[in-house]
């Protein structure tokens, strides 16, 4: 079912509409959300925190737009703000043993981690004002770590036009950020 016609149904507050969107992505969510949430919760937290997401679509279905992406880009996002939200709620209440080689980058420097956490949404924000298929292929890259083969795949470009485009994206971000004094 495409996306549009999802959304005019959602609007109508069709629950079937509903029931096929979590059908169709109820896997892929709990993926994203259990891997954000994978050290502090617990698989109820998990099933909440994916309860929040569709509930939070249900309510407000206009957040949706279309023409600026694909539903499943827009409830993946969804899901990960969602479990970052839960996992600092869970983080203030729960003991964390932190293991360095999953939680740290490769070089271990906290400080950019965190600064990268905090920029990620002011990057998202940029990544939604490009044109697309830019915008498409930056978040799928950057926000749901697809490998530009499977991009190729999904939009009709070449691997190395998404490649291309994946570094001008880059080139485009750190102009735009280049300002930002730590």
């Amino acid at each position: 079912m495409e996306d549009h016609i999802l959304l005019k149904r959602l609007l109508k507050r069709e629950p079937d509409a509903l029931e096929y969107i979590m059908e169709r992505y109820q896997k892929l969510l709990w993926v994203i959300i259990e891997g954000i949430l994978g050290k502090v919760g617990a698989a109820e937290d998990i099933e909440e925190c994916l309860s929040d997401v569709f509930i939070r679509l249900w309510n407000k279905p206009n957040a949706f737009n279309p023409k600026k992406g694909s539903l499943k880009v827009f409830v993946c996002v969804m899901a990960r703000s969602a479990a970052l939200n839960k996992y600092k709620a869970l983080a203030k209440t729960t003991s964390v043993e932190l293991d360095d080689e999953t939680v740290l980058p490769k070089d271990g420097d906290l400080f950019d981690f965190i600064y990268g956490k905090n920029l990620s949404r002011d990057i998202y924000s940029e990544i939604c004002k490009m044109k697309e298929p830019d915008k498409e292929i930056l978040i799928r890259r950057f926000f749901l770590d697809e490998k530009p083969s499977q991009i190729a795949g999904k939009i009709l470009l070449s691997a190395k036009e998404v490649e291309n485009r994946i570094y001008q994206g880059r080139i485009r971000l750190k102009n735009i950020f280049k300002e930002v004094e730590v």
